[in-house]
């Protein structure tokens, strides 16, 4: 999305700015030198606050002819030079800007010249604030749940070398001793196992993260 900038010519008209809040015009309010020697409307100040962050009063200290219009003009040479994508709204009933914009829409810049902010608002985007999404207390805690099942072993007979695991002292330090271990409980204890049987029970610690493998090395992470 493209910057979008309001410089407001409040010398020449005092429009409702609070229609802009919540949109994502950035707004340059332009005051003259007389315009400061008196009290701030409240309306003004109300509209200002709403607008928070995206608005910026610019002082013109000196009173003359133009003397806004010749600062506002500043500004917007300023923002070609450095967002030359942006889009320019002028808020001035003062037509002496039209030759200006003219100019800079002949050369590819979007400026445009109104009296009113009101067709601003109206088609301006809202701005959306990113929150994060609150979930239902079930659902936050099913994948705590699932990353617990997860480790479940499925195979009864991994229930039997977890077992034996914990209770071991001097554990397999590679897969070739663990293996050789394993088949031994098995053929004294219980009932034989294939070899293909042997290897698929240390694949599954491995996937369950009971053991990991490094190379020929084993460790092991049974707490």
């Amino acid at each position: 999305m493209s910057p979008k900038y309001v410089l407001v010519d409040f010398e020449n008209v005092q429009p409702d700015l609070s229609t802009l809040a919540g949109t994502a015009y950035k707004v340059k309010v332009f005051f003259g030198a007389k315009q400061q020697e008196g009290r701030v409307p409240f309306k003004l100040l109300d509209a200002m606050l709403a607008l928070g962050g995206n608005v910026e009063p610019v002082k013109v200290m000196r009173s003359g002819s133009n003397a806004v219009d010749m600062h506002i003009a500043y500004y917007v040479g300023r923002l070609v030079e450095k967002e030359p994508q942006a889009s320019i709204h002028i808020i001035s009933g003062d037509t002496d800007f039209d030759p200006l914009v003219e100019f800079l829409k002949a050369n590819g810049v979007t400026c445009k010249r109104a009296k009113t902010v009101s067709d601003l608002a109206k088609h301006a985007e809202p701005v959306r604030v990113a929150t994060p999404r609150q979930r239902p207390a079930a659902a936050a805690a099913k994948p705590a749940k699932a990353a617990a099942s997860s480790r479940k072993p499925h195979d009864a007979r991994l229930d039997v070398i977890m077992k034996q695991l914990h209770s071991w002292s001097g554990k397999p330090a590679t897969r070739k001793k663990l293996a050789q271990t394993i088949a031994n409980y098995f053929r004294q204890h219980r009932e034989p196992l294939a070899d293909s049987a042997v290897e698929h029970l240390i694949d599954e610690l491995i996937r369950l993260k009971y053991v990991t493998q490094n190379g020929t090395k084993v460790a092991y992470h049974l707490s």
